[in-house]
């Protein structure tokens, strides 16, 4: 079932059972309320809704529950958190689901603990549950996507957020609806005559680790040695852990490579995305790869994967300091620059 379709199905009290997974924990969440909202009638929470931790509830708690009545009401809404499914009631679960009362609503929404489909357990579940009610998988929004969703609540707030400025942040802070929804908040706070503009974006909203090593890989490019260990510097007092500085940059000197071998053989480096799908959702790595390269040679490139390589070996086969290893590769990347 798509969002819209679960918009109509809330919306006409149709559906007796909910199965929310997906990556957008937030939009899960979200959903999992505005059932309980529109089934619970305002004041009757009380009575009419329960919640529980899937983690923790025995089948026995959650049969009783959905067998008890509403309390001056048509229907009550039962609430479970992060069940698993595969677990050892499973049959008496299914057989459960199978003859709901019409008296409950009962909504399984799974934060951390995932449909797996290769139970067959969850298997027989998910079908069962998309029979007679509602399953709906919440992937993470594109960039685009969740750009629309900052301009729309910038509005909603009494701001003003050019949509160009809203994928910028974006592509700042990631795409987690929870970490920008946050940074909306923010960022309409401060907001000067109520205008979100691009200055205020590089003044106040936090950067994803991908963006942080993305203007470490930029500073090395300019052969900018005390930009680039003032960066390494600040990524360890966030506490960012090497290995994964260490993934990120080379990821970006991946970007680098794939972008100079398209523009060498005549391709335009849009249809990289095509090709590896770690670019959905983020053409602007290629775009800014694109621009990077232009005055890079592939020996260069080359030799910069090779010490790259070399480095993820180090960091992860010795006892050696952490901090000091990713320095000296920064600096081995930046001689290799000046080397050309």
């Amino acid at each position: 079932m798509t969002e819209t379709q679960l918009k109509d199905c809330i919306k006409t009290g149709t559906c007796p059972l909910y199965l929310l997974y997906g990556e957008e924990s937030y939009l899960t969440e979200q959903y999992a309320k505005k059932i309980a909202d529109a089934t619970v009638e305002p004041g009757m929470d009380a009575f009419n809704l329960q919640k529980f931790d899937g983690q923790a509830l025995t089948f026995n708690q959650l049969e009783e529950a959905v067998e008890a009545l509403p309390l001056m009401a048509d229907r009550k809404c039962v609430l479970v958190r992060d069940m698993d499914i595969a677990g050892p009631e499973a049959d008496r679960l299914l057989e459960l689901i199978s003859h709901l009362p019409d008296s409950c609503v009962l909504v399984f929404w799974q934060m951390t603990v995932q449909p797996n489909r290769s139970k067959n357990a969850w298997k027989a579940f998910m079908a069962k549950a998309e029979e007679v009610g509602a399953v709906v998988n919440f992937e993470k929004k594109t960039p685009a996507d969740a750009a629309k969703l900052l301009v729309a609540g910038a509005k909603r707030r009494g701001c003003i957020f050019d949509p160009r400025d809203a994928l910028y942040l974006v592509e700042q802070a990631g795409n987690d609806l929870n970490l920008l929804l946050h940074e909306l908040d923010k960022l309409c706070a401060l907001a000067t005559d109520g205008v979100i503009t691009r200055q205020s974006i590089d003044a106040a909203a936090v950067k994803n680790l991908e963006t942080k090593v993305y203007d470490l890989s930029k500073a090395i490019l300019r052969r900018d040695t005390a930009t680039a260990l003032t960066m390494l510097h600040q990524l360890a007092v966030a506490r960012e852990e090497p290995v994964s500085i260490l993934a990120v940059l080379s990821g970006a000197y991946a970007d680098l490579y794939r972008a100079k071998v398209a523009t060498t053989a005549g391709l335009p480096v849009e249809k990289l995305s095509a090709d590896f799908k770690v670019y959905k959702g983020k053409e602007w790595r290629l775009r800014n790869a694109a621009r990077d390269v232009s005055r890079l040679s592939m020996a260069v490139l080359r030799d910069s994967l090779d010490i790259l390589a070399g480095a993820d070996a180090a960091l992860k086969s010795t006892h050696s300091d952490a901090r000091t290893l990713l320095e000296q590769t920064v600096v081995q990347l930046i001689h290799r620059v000046r080397e050309g």
